[in-house]
């Protein structure tokens, strides 16, 4: 059965079913909107417009209810002239519909519906599956986001991560400081390469997402059961917004937003409490836009160089009665940690900045090698987990550097106890924008990455892969969307399960 991501549990039954103009739908009220979802799939496809009815024993296609089902689990058969879908909420049927919209090709223009008499059950393995977008260092707006979004539901990924924030742009609105629309999301030029020489042009790269665009993104991808997790990235990654507010770092001279895409040593000041000021204000707005159980701090690539000649954090250095510029690192983040949780929010950071100190109620994003992988474990054996390692992972990397079967081969157990395995809440992969500069390169990056990515996050099989993404690179070519046409091989058919 061609469905992706591959299903727990599925069977062909001797038999067929066909859809035409007098098929009628039953639903709870509970899942009628994804029930006029799937009538409108359907007359894309054939052009019928199904009727509802209030009779079951009417009806050819049933959505039912069964509460003993996980809540984004669900239950489809396909027998006797009738299709039955079920599940416990209304996700659950969400992803029934994304289902359905495979067995029935409701992304091909068709006369009539026919498929095989079928039974699928089937459930997530991981209840965080996550693409990360970086919007900081080349910016992408509200349809590109949208897009995306769309996407990531059709194959059942659930959490988008949006980099907001970082050296080289700050890219949202925030209202108390309005110095980060205006200084702070504009660069006036980028590190290119040429010929193997890199060079800063002068061509000027700007945008940002504004408060309406971020409620009008939240609302459309609530619709499609997507998380959108924000993104600021602290202490390190800061030079954007240290341009407009100088006064936020250690030595109070960055004048500009920066150029080259290495981190930089200029950071956020440890020791100044206007500095945390400033990040509390600007996270509440961002608690005011997200209604994300989740708000990720980064932590990631922190050059402390400045700390260790900075007045100011030697000072809480030795207030707090500190031993190395870690333990400081530590402390700064367990201040927005404990300001976040009166909010309601829990942190994630990526494992670089997980120490044996860190709270145990913040999450760790597992993107460096097995060896920081098995570290982050041991800070804390009650630590949740979400595992985005970048050899597999991170979509910005070229195919030969990074090929799909590579990807596929992910086991998101590897170098976690057995005992331990319960803490990993979910899979991310990411896209750095560093080097991708328009939609066609961002697309041809991600797809078809992007569905072996949702492989991996929901399901434990990766069987025929090479053969089941086929219909998604049918509705791509139908969008118009570019992706990598030449990846498949047949290596590629059968991967085995490797590690991170």
């Amino acid at each position: 059965m061609k469905i992706l991501p591959y299903p727990q549990k599925s069977e062909n039954i001797n038999g067929s079913f066909c859809i035409d103009g007098n098929a009628k739908i039953f639903c709870k009220s509970e899942f009628q909107q994804q029930a006029e979802r799937f009538a409108d799939l359907v007359y894309g496809s054939c052009g019928f417009f199904l009727q509802f009815t209030d009779v079951i024993e009417d009806a050819q296609i049933i959505f039912a209810r069964d509460e003993n089902l996980p809540q984004e689990g669900y239950v489809i058969m396909i027998s006797q002239g009738v299709a039955t879908v079920t599940g416990s909420t209304s996700r659950g049927i969400f992803y029934a519909v994304e289902s359905l919209r495979q067995i029935f090709n409701l992304d091909e223009t068709q006369r009539q519906i026919v498929c095989n008499d079928c039974y699928v059950e089937d459930r997530p393995q991981f209840a965080y599956r996550a693409l990360m977008l970086d919007i900081a260092r080349h910016f992408f707006g509200p349809s590109v986001i949208k897009q995306i979004i769309e996407l990531m539901s059709q194959v059942k990924l659930n959490v988008l991560h949006l980099h907001l924030t970082d050296d080289q742009g700050f890219r949202l609105q925030i209202d108390k400081y309005p110095l980060l629309t205006e200084i702070a999301s504009v660069r006036l030029g980028s590190e290119v390469t040429v010929d193997g020489e890199s060079y800063i042009n002068d061509v000027p790269h700007g945008g940002y997402l504004t408060k309406d665009e971020v409620k009008d993104i939240v609302a459309f991808a609530e619709s499609h059961n997507v998380e959108i997790v924000p993104e600021i990235d602290i202490p390190g990654h800061f030079v954007a917004a240290i341009a407009a507010y100088p006064e936020l770092s250690c030595t109070g001279t960055v004048s500009e937003v920066r150029k080259k895409w290495s981190a930089s040593k200029d950071i956020l000041c440890a020791g100044n409490d206007k500095v945390y000021r400033f990040v509390e204000d600007v996270l509440d707005e961002i608690c005011q836009l997200f209604p994300s159980r989740y708000v990720h701090l980064g932590g990631e690539e922190v050059v402390k160089d400045r700390w260790c000649n900075c007045k100011l954090c030697c000072e809480r250095m030795s207030e707090l009665k500190l031993d190395t510029v870690e333990e400081l690192h530590t402390h700064m983040i367990e201040v927005f940690r404990k300001h976040l949780e009166s909010k309601g929010k829990t942190v994630i950071i990526r494992n670089d900045g997980v120490t044996k100190n860190t709270d145990e109620r913040i999450v760790s994003q597992l993107w460096t090698p097995v060896k920081r992988v098995k570290d982050a474990k041991k800070a804390d054996a009650e630590r949740l987990v979400i595992v985005a390692p970048r050899k597999k992972v991170n979509f910005n990397r070229t195919y030969k550097a990074l090929p799909l079967r590579r990807t596929l081969k992910l086991n998101p157990f590897r170098g976690i106890k057995k005992s331990e395995r319960a803490n990993v809440l979910g899979v991310e992969g990411a896209v750095w924008t560093q080097h991708i500069e328009n939609e066609e390169q961002l697309y041809f990056q991600l797809l078809p990455r992007l569905d072996a990515l949702a492989e991996c996050a929901w399901s434990k099989r990766r069987k025929d892969f090479a053969l089941r993404v086929q219909k998604r690179l049918a509705y791509y070519d139908k969008l118009g969307l570019n992706y990598n046409r030449k990846f498949v091989r047949k290596k590629q058919a059968k991967p085995r399960v490797d590690g991170v």
